[in-house]
Order: C-alpha cells, then sequence, then structure tokens
C-alpha cells in the first residue's frame, strides 16, 4: 500500500483562504437581502439554510476550541453590568 500525503495544514488556512470565504458567504448575504438567491444558485432554500447552518455551527465550534486551547493570560475578561 502507498502511503497517503498529508498536506500541511499551515498552507492551507491562511488570510486569502479565509477571506475567500467570507466573500462567498457575504455575497450569499446580498442575494438573499434582494431577493435574488434564484439568480445565484440551484439550491433550494431548506438545502442553503441547512448549509449555511452547518457552517455556522462547525465555526463556533472551531472558536470554540481555539478559545479552549488559549494561555489563561489571552482571555479577555467578560464585563457585567451590576444595578
Amino acid at each position: 500500500m502507498g502511503q497517503s500525503h498529508q498536506p500541511n495544514l499551515q498552507l492551507l488556512y491562511n488570510e486569502v483562504r479565509l477571506a475567500n470565504l467570507f466573500q462567498v458567504v457575504d455575497e450569499l448575504h446580498t442575494a438573499a437581502s434582494n431577493g435574488q438567491l434564484q439568480d445565484i444558485t440551484t439550491l433550494s432554500q431548506a438545502e442553503l439554510v441547512s448549509w449555511l447552518n452547518e457552517l455556522a455551527y462547525t465555526a463556533q465550534e472551531a472558536i470554540s476550541e481555539i478559545k479552549r486551547d488559549e494561555p489563561k493570560s489571552s482571555h479577555t475578561p467578560h464585563l457585567r453590568l451590576v444595578k
């Protein structure tokens, strides 16, 4: 059996790729705001919502994992208003 090649993830996830992801979601948002989803995709609204829910969930989980691994000194304190 041949060895599989593991890509270097440091090279795959950088500002350019994340900016491209943001651009795709932003274009989708613009089309939804303008009532033009049918002009940019063949997916149904239910399919789009499902994909966006999956993206949002996965992004939130990634944020949680990243924050969990941060050193304690880099955490921003949570401020609460008290009456």
